[in-house]
């Protein structure tokens, strides 16, 4: 019946999945003309780049006037062709990005998109060297001054720089943007990931499958994903937050940056006045400015640096802030698939990265970015022809840049998870130290840690190539624009266009004006490897947690438990149904217990109660209220847990105890730590409650750590205490001590218990044994015990036979030892 009904709804989905929908036709009228209105977009564009191309170039006379001879003239090459006079270069560039646009816009119709958007950064290439062409065409026009009193050059300039603009945001916004957007694509794949989970085959092994359903699961899918952009504005938004200081700072740094731009022009004058031997007043005069302007920017120089690395600790305790908290409202599942070693790394590692980065970086763009605007115009000043040349190189490094901004940003993300990835090992070997050493596998655990450590320095030998390129083409590029300008403006010195002076202030100007590209690059270069350190950051920081705990409700409580036709599968293995149309009735002041298998689904049961998750079907109600409408806080007040393996944390013994109940007293502390026998051993300590437990509890004993976390249960007088396998890791006598402090603190309330052993179940109110995730026995151990095929009956047997023969070896043993040898 069960595979009967399942091939049926395998057939409905695959019927829905096959029928085209109502919606699914609207779609796609919606996308054919969404796809209509950019070819025309792009068909406008394409004709009014060629149209405006060629018409420009009938105004190449010293008239508004249109000429359509000259026009003819230019086409047919009725003069030849000079590279200083003739504008055909600008109808060839038009030319060929109506080509690239109209191959891409095929490719698209042709559902080749991939390969139209493999084309993007060429494309965006080609467009930079339009830009550069451009300005070299000018410079050519401005050989002749006849050319620069022309409307048409400066037409056909102006439209070549439109139409690259133009070119680089139609393949951004239409040709890269075909596709629908990212969450519709994320939905998708994960709805596809599901089904093809879901219609696998029962024969496939169990362990490799949840292997599988936990990579491909969308727990962690579930953050919002931002663009690089996006991220660099949150950031910056962070500085936005610290705008007091990040101010101030500023304010020196334009004190700073506008008294070093007067440093070159200073020093130009210094040398002239040298070498023209103008005189010792002179001389005098011009170093005495530059000594004061840089005592100015030296003074300046030191507060900016203090506000800035000031205003840098407030962002990095923000971000580490605002990530913390985000941690601790996510749902338990988010820490069921996510390493504890990943989650520190992006709250220390990356954390800091981010701050001190784009902190830093902002200085240093800010800085370098009034300087280079200073700079230019003192450039424009001594002379525009020569500043052109500048120009023409700039876009070239600047796409570059953003070439390597992206690669780098991808090496930047790929070194943060192999350091994640160490840290983890670091984390579990050093928390389980004890483990370590008991199978002598430090020197296995060292061996491991390195070679997750080898992982992050291959990555970091990949970024060290990658920089080491981009550190070649820097310098070829500021060398060949130092050689260009040299050549150009010796040009222009002999043709009596600009001065010696001129050229020597221009010549320092552009010195000054490559040290700020060059900082300003490597400002992009940060910030890439910030945003590669602060994906993971925000994905967390921006992560929708599955459960939100925002009950409101505060009803009275009882005690009393129920499920009803509950059905529950953990979100990390979706496929392993652990509970099914599960019916359990825990009454109100009375202590039932939960026996079965192991893997029946008893601790499941409680993570439920707990609210650490909630249930895929049916209903968990605490006296007839469902437990998520109840407040978080309130609601575990009520509802008290202690664990197999109690956590204790690095603090005392008062702090454990009363962790989560600043409302507490001290009598409260004292009443539920002599319940809980607690109080006789810890008088007997040299610090009494001030004890620190050490990390982890590593300074008491299981029976002591035991007894304090069922004190930390009790300090919030609950109403429903669980104990979860609560004497099971003890030896005989801390076991006695903590069944004594359980049976004393059992007294009305009401109990639930999971344990395996006879003694601590047998005089339970009510016993529910639970296998595969279902009840399948419920009474009192002594009707229970009377059914004697019942899966109570069988565990309980078998557990006397196992005592009873560690008992006879124990006996064997101890007639060994006496007799005399």
């Amino acid at each position: 019946m069960s595979n009967t009904s399942t091939t049926n709804s395998r057939r409905a989905a695959s019927s829905k999945t096959s029928r085209p929908s109502y919606g699914d036709h609207s779609s796609n009228v919606r996308d054919s003309g969404k796809m209509r209105r950019r070819s025309l977009l792009v068909a406008l564009f394409v004709v009014g780049d060629v149209a405006c191309s060629l018409l420009s170039m009938g105004f190449y006379s010293d008239s508004w006037k249109f000429d359509f001879n000259l026009l003819f003239k230019y086409l047919m090459f009725i003069d030849g062709y000079n590279y200083f006079t003739n504008p055909m270069d600008f109808v060839f560039l038009s030319i060929l990005r109506l080509v690239f646009l109209v191959t891409a816009m095929s490719l698209i119709t042709f559902h080749q998109d991939p390969k139209a958007k493999a084309m993007f950064m060429p494309m965006i290439g080609f467009a930079t060297f339009c830009y550069s062409y451009t300005l070299v065409k000018m410079l050519a026009f401005s050989e002749d001054t006849r050319m620069m009193q022309y409307p048409g050059p400066w037409l056909s300039v102006a439209w070549s720089m439109i139409a690259a603009l133009l070119f680089s945001l139609i393949w951004y916004f239409i040709i890269t943007a075909h596709d629908f957007d990212y969450q519709r694509l994320v939905s998708e794949r994960i709805s596809a990931i599901t089904t093809a989970t879901r219609d696998t085959s029962d024969g496939e092994d169990t362990s490799e499958r949840a292997t599988r359903d936990a990579e491909s699961s969308p727990i962690l899918s579930t953050a919002k994903r931002i663009s690089t952009l996006e991220h660099i504005l949150a950031l910056l938004k962070y500085c936005q937050n610290q705008w007091m200081w990040f101010t101030l700072g500023f304010i020196f740094l334009v004190i700073y940056a506008v008294a070093r731009v007067f440093i070159p022009n200073f020093t130009a004058q210094v040398i002239s006045n040298i070498v023209k031997k103008a005189g010792m007043a002179s001389l005098v005069r011009s170093v005495s400015i530059m000594a004061v302007l840089t005592m100015i920017s030296t003074i300046s120089g030191g507060l900016r640096g203090g506000c800035f690395d000031y205003a840098t600790a407030l962002v990095s305790r923000q971000v580490r802030l605002d990530l913390f908290r985000s941690l601790v409202d996510q749902d338990i599942t988010f820490f069921d698939v996510t390493k504890s070693g990943e989650i520190v790394s992006r709250l220390t590692s990356d954390c800091q990265t981010m701050s001190t980065t784009v902190s830093t970086n902002l200085n240093v763009f800010l800085r370098n970015g009034v300087m280079l605007i200073g700079a230019l115009v003192f450039m424009f000043i001594m002379s525009w022809r020569l500043s052109m040349v500048t120009f023409i190189a700039i876009p070239l490094v600047g796409f570059i840049t953003k070439w390597y901004g992206a690669y780098y940003d991808k090496l930047s993300e790929k070194t943060q998870t192999t350091i994640a990835d160490a840290n983890q090992v670091a984390d579990e070997v050093l928390s389980t130290m004890r483990t370590v050493r008991s199978f002598a596998c430090e020197r296995r655990e060292a061996d491991r840690f390195e070679g997750k450590l080898a992982e992050t320095l291959k990555m970091n030998r990949k970024k060290a190539i990658a920089y080491m390129g981009y550190t070649w083409n820097n310098e070829f590029c500021d060398n060949a624009i130092l050689v260009a300008v040299l050549f150009y403006g010796g040009h222009l010195v002999m043709s009596d266009m600009m001065t010696t002076d001129q050229l020597i202030t221009f010549l320092l100007y552009q010195m000054q004006l490559g040290e700020n590209l060059y900082n300003i690059g490597y400002v992009m270069t940060g910030l890439m490897e910030c945003v590669g350190a602060s994906r993971k950051v925000f994905e967390y920081m921006y992560r929708e947690p599955e459960i939100l705990h925002d009950g409101k409700m505060k009803p009275p409580l009882n005690g009393h438990i129920e499920f009803k036709n509950v059905d529950f599968t953990y979100p990390s293995r979706p496929n392993n149904k652990v509970l099914q149309s599960l019916d359990l009735d825990v009454e109100a002041g009375r202590t039932t217990a939960l026996v079965g298998p192991s893997g029946g689904g008893k601790s499941s049961i409680v993570s439920l109660i707990q609210h650490f998750y909630e249930p895929n079907n049916g209903d968990i109600t605490i006296d007839g209220v469902n437990i998520k409408d109840i407040s978080h806080s309130y609601y575990h007040q009520k509802v008290a847990l202690v664990a197999q393996e109690p956590v204790l944390y690095n603090g005392s013994v008062r702090y454990n105890i009363l962790y989560g109940c600043d409302w507490a007293t001290e009598e409260d502390m004292l009443r539920a730590s002599n319940t809980a026998n607690v109080h006789n051993f810890v008088s007997e300590l040299e610090n009494g409650y001030e004890t620190n437990c050490g990390e982890k509890g590593v300074q008491m004993s299981g029976g002591q750590k035991q007894r304090i976390a069922i004190a930390r249960a009790l300090v919030r007088n609950p109403v429903v205490l669980i104990l979860d396998e609560a004497t099971s890791a003890l030896d005989a006598e801390s076991e006695a001590l903590v069944q004594e402090a359980l049976n004393r603190c059992a007294r009305e309330r009401t109990v639930l218990i999971i344990a395996h052993r006879l003694s601590t179940i047998e005089k339970a109110d009510k016993i529910a044994v639970i296998d595969r995730g279902r009840i399948v026995q419920t009474g009192s151990h002594a009707q229970l015990m009377s059914d004697v095929n019942g899966l109570y009956y069988s565990l309980v047997s078998k557990q006397i036979l196992s005592s009873k023969i560690k008992g006879d070896t124990n006996e064997n043993l101890q007639k060994s030892l006496e007799t005399p040898h």
